[in-house]
């Protein structure tokens, strides 16, 4: 497989990963500071079947190239705007998931596979 690639894919998973901490943040009520990432309140409550759907379509994403470009734009631009993307594209897919037919199959997976509780 190509380098470039595999390097892509990592850099998509990476931006999952922002995208699911800052969804994360989002959701919850939380105290303001980026430093409640580093209490166990924090992560007692995190999902990381929610997170890790995140990051699969980050990597997904990343599979088909992240966001370059030509211009002199520094990293944390490219990260802004990759970040964005897949969380736009993971609220996408939890529409589309939540508000078809395709809920009862995810339902079932998560209750066979993920021995998660279906909502």
């Amino acid at each position: 497989m190509n380098i470039e690639i595999l390097k892509n894919i990592a850099l998509g998973a990476f931006y999952g990963f922002q995208a699911a901490i800052f969804g994360y943040l989002k959701d919850e009520n939380l105290p303001k500071s980026w430093s409640i990432v580093f209490t166990k309140a924090f992560w007692t409550k995190f999902s990381p079947v929610k997170a890790i759907k995140t990051i699969i379509i980050g990597a997904g994403l990343g599979a088909f190239g992240v966001v370059k470009t030509e211009y002199n734009l520094d990293i944390v631009t490219i990260n802004f705007f990759n970040t964005i993307i897949v969380t736009g594209t993971d609220q996408l897919v939890k529409l589309i998931v939540r508000r078809t037919p395709i809920v009862k199959v995810w339902n079932a997976i998560k209750a066979k596979f993920l021995k998660l509780p279906v909502q």
